[in-house]
């Protein structure tokens, strides 16, 4: 007899985990941290720096500069973290932010039309401008110190001095002639003569010891004389004494122009050497101003073109250097952060640099820096 209990159905017992699944749920949280450190990593700037000192350099291994701490207070205000890498050429940093392998570039980078196609800039934050460095000429000899003595100045001086007598002589000649003949004479040439004598030799010497007004009026221009006479014998001594100085140290050249027919020297890849090249100069590139004062000093150019506070710094630093600058600066420019075209950060990086200029934190960064003010 069939048994009337119902048949229960079989439970078929759960499958075993997979092991490879276990595997990938226990390395994905080592996963996930991978992602977001190589993330935060990726968040740095890539920061290229060119030396220009003061603008940047490095010392003891730590970079420095104006423009080196001014980009470090940006991005401190800005929360952007960054890590630097040095070039040697502003070419070198040109095109790492033009291609984007590096975010920003910070130097003594001009901002000028040809490169505003290629990329972006931050706001200007230094202005500056092109000037010429040239030898400086010291000239000895008796002969040169004569021919300095041709100038406008001296003319002029000689010509208050002739005036000055012609009219002191002819005045106590006036008032002398009739009441002191024995000194002063009554004929014209002869009274003239010897009034001009007295006036020569009280200018020089302080009196004449033969000779002296006796009447009032003739004792009154005496006085006169002799006390006008110690401004007009320090007016000639100091103008006298600078034609001689000057001519003791003068440049070769007095501005841009006096450059062209000869080799100019300037820094490769600078905004100097683009415009001296489009403007027909025969323009040596030197790798640094070191090389470039070299090759003023050995005579291989005439003068080196470059920009003023750069140049203004290395006199500064080399006191003992035989150069001076010369002329006005031209072609004025500004330094601003280059970043690549259409950089994400350009707005905070502007906005910050603002918030820096307004508060006056760019001005005490750049007092620190340099002894004279920013602009001529």
């Amino acid at each position: 007899m069939p048994s009337n209990s119902a048949v229960r159905p079989h439970k078929p017992c759960a499958a075993a985990p997979d092991p490879y699944l276990m595997k990938k749920f226990l390395l994905l949280p080592v996963i996930l941290l991978a992602v977001i450190a190589s993330a935060s990593a990726q968040e740095k700037l890539r920061v290229v720096v060119k030396p220009a000192e003061p603008f940047a350099f490095v010392e003891n291994g730590v970079l420095k500069g104006y423009s080196v701490d001014l980009w470090k207070q940006v991005a401190a205000a800005s929360g952007l973290a960054f890590e630097t890498r040095v070039v040697e050429t502003v070419p070198e940093l040109l095109e790492a932010v033009q291609s984007g392998t590096a975010d920003v570039g910070v130097g003594a980078i001009s901002i000028t039309p040809d490169r505003e196609k290629l990329m972006d800039f931050s706001h200007p934050f230094f202005k500056s401008g092109l000037q010429v460095m040239a030898r400086s000429k010291g000239e000895a000899g008796a002969f040169s110190a004569f021919r300095s003595l041709f100038n406008r100045n001296v003319a002029e001086v000689v010509l208050v001095l002739l005036l000055a007598l012609f009219l002191i002589s002819h005045v106590l000649w006036a008032v002398e002639r009739k009441i002191n003949p024995e000194s002063f004479p009554e004929g014209y040439v002869r009274g003239i003569w010897e009034s001009t004598w007295w006036s020569i030799a009280t200018l020089i010497s302080g009196g004449c010891e033969n000779k002296a007004p006796v009447g009032v009026a003739g004792r009154l221009v005496a006085v006169v004389w002799m006390l006008g006479g110690i401004g007009l014998t320090s007016y000639i001594t100091a103008t006298l004494a600078s034609a001689m100085t000057v001519n003791t140290l003068t440049a070769e050249v007095s501005g841009i122009d006096d450059l062209r027919g000869s080799r100019v020297g300037t820094i490769g890849g600078s905004s100097a050497q683009a415009l001296l090249e489009k403007s027909g100069f025969n323009v040596t590139a030197f790798n640094d101003l070191d090389q470039a004062a070299a090759a003023l000093e050995s005579g291989e150019v005439k003068g080196i073109v470059y920009d003023s506070p750069l140049l203004r710094y290395y006199l500064t630093e080399n006191p003992a250097a035989k150069f001076s600058l010369v002329g006005p600066m031209f072609d004025l420019q500004d330094y601003g952060f280059a970043l690549p075209l259409g950089s994400p950060i350009r707005k905070n990086v502007n906005a910050t640099l603002l918030k820096l200029q307004v508060g006056g934190e760019a001005g005490r960064l750049e007092d620190a820096w340099f002894e004279e003010p920013a602009e001529e």
